[in-house]
């Protein structure tokens, strides 16, 4: 994957990990973070020269395309814009799964693959970017002419500093989606192969056969390092509960020697307790660059399924140079963050009107619609999975005493609506958060709860004339651990209470149980002549 260190510039056109060779440090004293961090899957990340992380996603079903995001955080998916939208006829209308972004040579690609609508038709294809920001707009500019069915395309500089392109296809022979196999091949351009496409898959494990009898390897993640080069791969079906990560070394300094390939016996990575299926993966570093980080996906779904979240943890080296990445960590541990993080601005005027997602943190990523713009409020499908719900944080920001208020609306019979506030370890999942919530039901019932990132408990509750679409004004006023909230223009707070558990943290919003609208936020600080 690209990868640029923000100490000292890599040569132009590095293109495989180049990870830190320094051990761990601490990130700032006391901050964690749990997983999953948000929704989403195949995830790949690049850090490039200017320090921010880049990602890129699909965009379906309604118009489909390509995401770049943008964020200075890890933990944080970042802003994001689309840049490109798909042709509506042709051999490259649909699916587009799992794009990377790479900046080679100074110049910005996206490496994905798409088909007309029929799978068999699936190949690896290049998008170029017209301008030198990530986020700007991207055409196509290549079909990569795989032997056939072809996806997950990465591209990689090898120690030889020849360019190459490894994906995950159809062999000749088996039956078609029968067998998935990772193929390389050297590159005469970033969109041109060249040479023949090498089969460097091995004798299939058992463990990379399940529920594919054939064995199924995809998601390829070239690493070079030291002089050494390694692939990091994905095995068995995606959509199970045993999708794991593998490892293949490459023994000598050709590439293209198929025989040089040495697959460790065991998976390097596999399911866990509540972590289940694992898989698709990219390594980054921290923020300060003095950490090496697995980002990856895995399962909602015990059983497995393709409704998954992405989660990331540090990782260590072994003595013969491949990378070490433990065991997941369950959903909901406690981790320290990655160091170098950047701080959150302490208690700051906001204000916003929704226009645009710019500046809030989106943990499910199931909006209403599918464009950042503000059609009749920010509207989150919070019924879309009960464990889910949804929140959202406002970005880059942290208070500890102050007043928000907002309008809201509950959009279904039984959701809820609210106000977050001194949150910290925030995650996917409807109540993977510390700190408070202050929630209105479409019925009317206002519930000011205490959540301690597993379960929500009830402080007070109140009473109010509501109505189900009709919008309502809420506003949270915390002084020390006296917190008061009022709906509408009541004079009197609703719930006037005290607790000392949470002092300081994020706010944000949060649906639950159905789909919820917000507009016209307004967070103010208490000054200190207002304290007085």
């Amino acid at each position: 994957m690209t990868h640029r260190h923000p100490r000292r510039r890599l040569p132009a056109g590095v293109l495989a990990v180049a990870l830190s060779l320094t051990p761990a440090a601490s990130a700032r004293a006391g901050e964690m973070f749990v997983n999953p961090v948000y929704k989403g899957q195949d995830p790949y990340i690049t850090r490039a020269d200017d320090g921010y992380y880049y990602s890129a996603s699909e965009r379906s079903p309604k118009t489909t395309g390509i995401f770049v995001y943008k964020s200075r955080s890890l933990m944080d998916r970042g802003t994001r814009r689309l840049v490109y939208s798909a042709p509506t006829t042709g051999k490259f209308t649909s699916e587009y799964w799992a794009p990377e972004i790479h900046c080679i040579d100074g110049q910005w690609y996206i490496y994905t693959c798409a088909d007309d609508g029929h799978n068999a038709n699936h190949r690896a294809i290049v998008l170029k970017a017209d301008t030198d920001d990530p986020q700007g707009a991207y055409h196509f500019a290549a079909e990569l002419m795989t032997p056939g069915w072809a996806i997950d395309a990465s591209v990689f500089r090898g120690a030889n500093g020849k360019l190459y392109c490894v994906w995950s296809g159809w062999p000749d022979g088996p039956a078609p989606d029968s067998t998935q196999h990772l193929f390389i091949s050297e590159m005469k351009s970033p969109t041109q192969l060249t040479g023949p496409a090498i089969d460097i898959s091995g004798e299939m494990r058992d463990w990379e056969r399940v529920s594919r009898p054939g064995g199924l390897l995809e998601g390829p993640q070239p690493i070079v390092r030291n002089g050494k080069t390694f692939i990091i791969y994905s095995a068995s079906g995606s959509w199970t509960a045993d999708y794991c990560l593998g490892l293949l070394t490459l023994a000598g300094d050709d590439p293209l020697d198929a025989a040089a390939w040495r697959k460790r016996d065991t998976p390097l990575f596999r399911r866990k307790g509540n972590v289940y299926g694992p898989g698709h993966c990219c390594l980054t570093t921290s923020p300060d660059g003095t950490e090496d980080w697995l980002v990856y996906h895995s399962s909602l779904d015990a059983g497995g399924s393709w409704n998954r979240g992405v989660s990331m943890k540090p990782i260590t080296w072994n003595q013969d140079g491949s990378p070490n990445l433990g065991e997941p960590p369950q959903w909901g541990e406690a981790i320290a963050a990655p160091s170098g993080e950047p701080a959150p601005e302490a208690n700051v005027m906001r204000a916003d009107d929704f226009a645009s997602d710019d500046a809030w943190r989106l943990f499910g990523g199931v909006r209403s619609s599918d464009d950042a713009q503000n059609q009749d409020g920010y509207r989150l499908r919070a019924g879309a999975d009960p464990r889910i719900g949804d929140k959202a944080l406002l970005r880059g920001c942290a208070y500890t005493d102050f007043t928000m208020r907002l309008r809201v609306r509950n959009e279904a019979r039984k959701s809820r609506a609210g106000l977050l506030f001194r949150v910290s370890e925030p995650a996917l999942g409807v109540n993977r958060f510390k700190g408070y919530a202050a929630m209105l039901g479409a019925g009317g019932k206002l519930e000011l709860l205490k959540c301690d990132g597993e379960e929500c408990k009830r402080i007070a509750q109140a009473v109010v004339h509501t109505q189900r679409g009709k919008w309502s004004t809420m506003r949270v006023s915390c002084l020390g651990p006296h917190i008061r909230v009022y709906v509408d223009d009541m004079e009197r707070p609703m719930i006037d209470t005290s607790d000392a558990t949470y002092t300081t943290g994020s706010v944000g919003v949060r649906g639950v149980n159905g789909d919820v609208a917000f507009d016209d936020f307004l967070i103010e600080p208490y000054s200190p002549a207002r304290r007085r």
